[in-house]
């Protein structure tokens, strides 16, 4: 068919007419030259400008074009216009994969004939036109029905039932090839991806699922940037697709828990020391002057009883007599609260207390070296008096939580050994199932002591109804508790209650084609 001239100039529409038939005859080359000038003609064709590029490799190809040989010469004037810093940015800008656009809404499909004609009516039905491969074998005989079908359920199974798949060229422009894995090498795009990782995951855990998941899928690469926590992917479209599917669901964050936790001591102390303190001893003292002696007075008594004379005179301490009443009580209240904030399986400390230091490793007596005398400094460990705990939360439902508790009560004992100070340790490791917000005690000490002291003279003091009254009651209570408490609060689903997505991949050799 000629193509009609315009007032100087080919109508766009008979050069892509024209294209159209030279392309099912099989001359790539002037097809392509045919799509060419109809797309520089009709900028806004780009149906036209399309199919140019699906043809342009294949004409590169048939056509044998080679660098070299009887080439024109290009002068300074032949050069486009100069590049812009605008050009290289927008050139250097990483663009999404083609997608094709069929037309929205439900249909159904009856097709039959070869795979070629299955291919180009079902896909005409959703307004895309199909480019075949020049080594595009046709499967005869068959039969294609599909009712009340999405666009997209349709792509894919017209192209597991013609056992061909599609490479988008444009949005409504599509190239079809054999299914193969040679096929699918040659013309399947490309795809590189970055993936920023979320702060509470773990860079082991990232390794683990990134090895994972490059063993599920085949990934050509795969790569992780630890100092700015990312993850690099790079394979086919229709793999890596499935791949940033199958990983984003594996690295879905797992839920926080905010825990708050109370130290409560309440600790009471009285003191009675009531009756009447009496003499109890009674020094004798020899007052007579042998030799300009002095006599000698026991301190704390003043008065005396004299008795005898002459040579033999003595003198009988006498202390006065008291009578008290006192009574003493105290007590105290102590709380010591904390909210900490931890992900599932991560384990957070509380520490209430002194960091005490603690001999490790001394040395006594000078160190004789060459030509000097020094005396190495000791070494210190700082232990951690108090109360020690290391909590581990697990998220059951958003309802309950399990803590798994490790306590240490650490207290100095007032004794030592070779100048280290003895420090009694208490550790008990529990674990406690709780409901969401509510309270648990987890830990408590409770202790009492009393003591009684009776001071009087012996004997005195012993008088039935009167004896109580003739000496010293000295009596000390003391008591105090302890208690831990602990409430849970879940700040995310649970891993259990995440909805993950089921994924259709494919075969290993017939991967999901990307739409």
């Amino acid at each position: 068919m000629l193509a009609v001239a315009l007032q100087g100039q080919v109508e766009p529409a008979f050069l892509k007419q024209d294209a159209r038939e030279a392309e099912k005859s099989g001359d790539v080359v002037r097809a392509y030259l045919l799509y060419s000038q109809a797309a520089a003609l009709n900028p806004a064709d780009r149906a036209a400008w399309a199919r140019s590029l699906a043809l342009r490799t294949r004409a590169a190809t048939e056509a044998k074009v080679m660098p070299g040989g009887d080439l024109p010469e290009v002068g300074p004037d032949d050069w486009g216009d100069e590049v812009t810093d605008k050009d290289l940015s927008e050139a250097r800008r990483a663009n999404p994969p083609v997608e094709l656009k069929p037309a929205p809404g439900k249909r159904d499909y009856n097709e039959s004939g070869d795979s070629r004609d299955v291919l180009e009516k079902t896909l005409k039905s959703l307004g895309i036109e199909v480019i075949f491969d020049q080594d595009y074998q046709p499967v005869t005989n068959l039969r294609f029905r599909l009712e009340q079908a999405e666009p997209g359920e349709a792509l894919l199974a017209v192209q597991a039932a013609t056992a061909s798949f599609l490479v988008p060229v444009s949005g409504r422009i599509a190239l079809a090839a054999r299914d193969t894995i040679q096929k699918r090498q040659e013309f399947e795009e490309t795809m590189a991806v970055a993936v920023p990782l979320p702060h509470p995951v773990s860079l082991q855990e990232v390794q683990e699922l990134a090895r994972a998941v490059q063993q599920i899928m085949e990934l050509q690469k795969f790569g992780i940037d630890s100092q700015r926590r990312l993850v690099f992917m790079k394979d086919r479209v229709s793999k890596l697709r499935q791949a940033l599917t199958l990983f984003e669901q594996l690295l879905a964050h797992r839920a926080e828990v905010s825990i708050e936790v109370e130290f409560i001591e309440v600790t009471e102390n009285s003191a009675l020391d009531i009756g009447m303190r009496l003499q109890t001893s009674f020094p004798l003292v020899w007052l007579s002057k042998i030799w300009n002696s002095t006599p000698t007075f026991p301190q704390g008594f003043a008065n005396f009883a004299t008795f005898g004379a002459g040579k033999s005179f003595f003198g009988l301490g006498i202390a006065s007599a008291e009578m008290f009443a006192t009574f003493a009580d105290t007590s105290a209240r102590t709380l010591m609260k904390s909210e900490m904030r931890s992900s599932e399986g991560t384990p957070v400390t509380f520490h209430v207390g002194d960091k005490f230091p603690v001999l490790s490793s001394g040395f006594f007596g000078p160190i004789q070296g060459p030509g000097e005398v020094f005396t190495p400094p000791p070494t210190f460990n700082f232990e951690d008096l108090g109360v020690v705990l290391k909590i581990t939360p697990k998220v059951h439902t958003m309802d309950e939580v399990t803590l798994a508790v490790e306590a240490e009560f650490k207290v100095l004992t007032g004794e030592a050994l070779n100048g280290i100070p003895i420090i009694a340790n208490r550790k008990f490791n529990t674990s406690a199932r709780i409901r969401n917000g509510e309270w648990a005690v987890l830990a408590g000490l409770v202790r009492n002591s009393e003591a009684r002291t009776v001071t009087g003279l012996a004997g005195l003091s012993r008088i039935p109804v009167i004896g109580p009254a003739l000496r010293s009651n000295t009596r000390n209570r003391e008591s105090g508790q302890a208690l831990l408490v602990i409430r849970p609060r879940v700040l995310g689903l649970p891993t259990s209650e995440i909805l993950t997505q089921p994924m259709w991949t494919g075969s290993e050799t017939r991967p999901r084609p990307a739409m």
